[in-house]
């Protein structure tokens, strides 16, 4: 409960009606809270499962949330690109602390986080992509000949 005190009406709400075994429906300054939430964690760089804890909601369901609200999902993209940046940064302070112990598994953590920033944001954090092709085209080319004009002679 004191979780849910710290994250707010919402969260306190589902708190109180979870004891009282009553079902949950949020209202839209409610829905619009949660939603806030999760974009400020997501920007900080924790996932929608974890901020969603004290909230009892599923991922699904904020989801489906976001996709039915155009702004929700204008919002949503931008969080998921703040994300990649905090997830990038992530692996750059785990690389500083490694050591000869640890190396094996931070490799692991860095190469993860490293894969969800490439899928986050892949115009910032991606691959550099070539495409190369073997196709074939045909030109036609249509030479014409022109007579060559005769050299003026000189009058004398």
């Amino acid at each position: 409960m004191a979780k849910a005190l710290e994250k707010g009406a919402p969260a306190l709400r589902y708190a109180l009606k979870r004891k009282q075994k009553a079902p949950i429906n949020y209202t839209q300054e409610e829905k619009s809270a949660v939603v806030e939430d999760i974009f400020n964690e997501m920007a900080d760089g924790q996932v929608m499962s974890n901020t969603l804890e004290p909230y009892g909601l599923k991922a699904g369901t904020v989801r489906r949330w976001i996709a039915s609200d155009e702004y929700w999902f204008y919002e949503y993209r931008k969080a998921r690109l703040l994300m990649a940046q905090a997830l990038a940064e992530e692996a750059l302070e785990i690389s500083r602390y490694t050591d000869n112990r640890t190396v094996t598994r931070d490799k692991l953590h860095i190469d993860t986080l490293q894969w969800a920033a490439r899928r986050m944001n892949p115009a910032e954090f991606g691959d550099k992509q070539q495409i190369q092709t073997d196709s074939k085209q045909t030109v036609e080319i249509k030479l014409v000949e022109e007579t060559p004009s005769r050299p003026k002679l000189a009058s004398s």
